[in-house]
């Protein structure tokens, strides 16, 4: 087993921690905010080797009715006999059924507890102060990974070795390994890749890195027996791996026609003026001197259409567009940029932008932190270790409430581009109707005038002042809806304006509902 750099460093510093016995627990943990497959399992198997101790964990406990009892009888013999004990994912060994993951946290599951309180469970606790105990008071040592660590609030705090984020000389470690004995001079070729890769996404982790590289390594062979270049080969193929595996498919959204929704107009002017014709142009743009916009911002009541420009610029964008969904962690944010770098020019999308970082401040804990300092560098360009310019990736964000937000983040040279949607006006919500009967047949033949022309919908939409486009949309399904009861019960059929018109006074009673029970709980 050969380890990378950054490895070897954590090796080295926990086997320094065993010879000074200085802290009888040590905890080897992995980068911060880049979650597991960074090497920790591997890094502690070499201890083990080292120093001739038998690695516990789930291998000790599977296939096991009581893993507690297993895995403190485990540890305890190796302290017996070695006064070491090494065990990796204690807290899963422990107490397989008990693991959690909180939609709250970053990357990783450190430090939830400053944020919300979160059930413990109790094996791991009990386990990990038991060792402790044992081994504070017989001068041994436990060196231990979790995958959560709640339970340490519970015992001695440890001494922690964190593994590094990865580097350009581990990248080169890892596909030295890889293509040794596929390519003749593999060792220039695995630095040449290394420095490619590594600019083009620096933090995958060593368990990523081996999966990319075994499609790599055939792609490169092949390359090198046709003279091509092997390292634009292997660039290409990490490329379009991260493209695919991030980018949105088209077929996964609704494909919309802004053209279709009145108010629209204007925002999508802007948005092709200033962000699809770099993006879709680039030959021209470079040479005009002309870059998309860094930031934009599409800001509005709820219902107004926010969301669905981001469909659109989906298809519009196809392959080059990316979305940053409300309960993706820090880790995946990470790699859903360097996806769209990898892409560039591309278009990070952020719905709901005021929600998913907009409503914790950066001193608030750890998602406000963490997902806002890395937007703001990526956004200054400070996290690109390519050529590209930080411009290449725009970033798009989505919000109700813009007063949520952080003023540095709002500020001129980040936000570039302010769009606002507004609720339709009168003979916009008439025309937005007419296109949503239009365009769904179902109503059309229900509700239609002889299933062929949309039917008068003045009245409906004088029901509702502050009806968005949403609200419409719902109109023309629960008339639709009732349309086809009633001609299924055999009722009496009305006619289509009466049944949207029935339909737009229901859902402004709901509204008024909803605003009475809201103004009841906080008044």
């Amino acid at each position: 087993m050969v380890l990378s750099p950054t490895q070897k460093k954590a090796l080295d510093a926990i086997l320094l921690a065993a010879r000074s016995r200085s802290s009888p627990l040590v905890e080897l943990r992995s980068p911060a905010s880049l979650g597991r497959g960074q090497g920790v399992t591997s890094i502690l198997r070499a201890v083990c080797t080292a120093m001739g101790l038998p690695l516990l964990g789930t291998g000790t406990v599977a296939g096991c009715k009581d893993q507690l009892r297993t895995l403190r009888d485990a540890a305890l013999e190796s302290l017996q006999q070695h006064s070491i004990a090494v065990v990796d994912d204690l807290d899963l060994a422990a107490a397989p059924h008990s693991m959690r993951r909180s939609r709250t946290l970053v990357g990783e599951l450190k430090g939830a507890g400053e944020m919300y309180n979160i059930e413990v469970a109790s094996a791991p606790a009990m386990l990990l102060k038991a060792l402790a105990d044992e081994a504070a008071t017989s001068g041994k040592l436990i060196i231990f990974s979790t995958l959560e660590d709640a339970q340490l609030s519970f015992v001695h705090a440890p001494l922690v070795v964190t593994l590094g984020e990865p580097t350009e000389e581990d990248y080169a470690a890892v596909l030295g390994n890889r293509i040794r004995q596929l390519m003749p001079d593999s060792a220039a070729v695995a630095a040449a890749a290394a420095k490619a890769v590594y600019a083009l996404h620096g933090q995958l982790s060593a368990a990523e890195l081996t999966v990319h590289v075994a499609q790599m390594t055939a792609t490169a062979a092949a390359a090198a027996q046709s003279g091509e270049d092997p390292v634009k080969n292997l660039l290409a193929v990490v490329r379009e791996k991260l493209m695919t595996s991030s980018a949105v498919s088209p077929a996964d959204v609704e494909d919309v026609d802004l053209s279709k929704f009145p108010g629209m107009d204007s925002i999508q002017e802007e948005l092709e003026k200033h962000v699809i014709f770099p993006i879709e142009d680039p030959e021209t743009a470079t040479a005009l001197g002309l870059c998309a916009k860094r930031g934009v911002i599409i800001h509005g009541p709820p219902g107004t259409g926010k969301t669905t420009v981001g469909r659109w610029m989906a298809h519009r964008l196809q392959g080059k567009f990316f979305h940053v969904q409300e309960m993706m962690v820090s880790s995946d944010i990470i790699k859903v940029f360097a996806a769209a770098q990898a892409a560039a020019p591309a278009v990070v999308f952020i719905d709901d932008a005021d929600i998913v970082i907009g409503g914790w401040r950066p001193l608030d804990g750890h998602r406000g932190s963490d997902v806002f300092r890395f937007l703001l560098g990526r956004m200054d360009g400070l996290t690109s270790r390519g050529e590209k310019a930080s411009g290449d990736v725009v970033v798009v964000l989505t919000a109700q409430r813009v007063q949520w937000m952080a003023d540095m983040l709002l500020r001129s040279g980040r936000i570039e581009l302010w769009l606002k949607t507004k609720l339709p006006e009168p003979r916009q919500k008439r025309d937005i109707l007419r296109a949503y009967i239009k365009d769904d047949p179902g109503a059309l033949s229900l509700l239609g005038v002889e299933g062929q022309q949309p039917p008068d919908v003045r009245g409906a939409a004088q029901v509702g002042d502050h009806f968005c486009c949403a609200d419409l949309r719902r109109i023309v399904g629960d008339a639709k809806n009732q349309a086809a009861w009633d001609r299924h019960s055999n009722s009496k059929m009305k006619n289509g304006a009466d049944y949207l018109e029935q339909a737009a006074r229901k859902l402004k009673s709901m509204h008024s509902e909803v605003e009475e029970n809201t103004r009841s709980i906080y008044s």
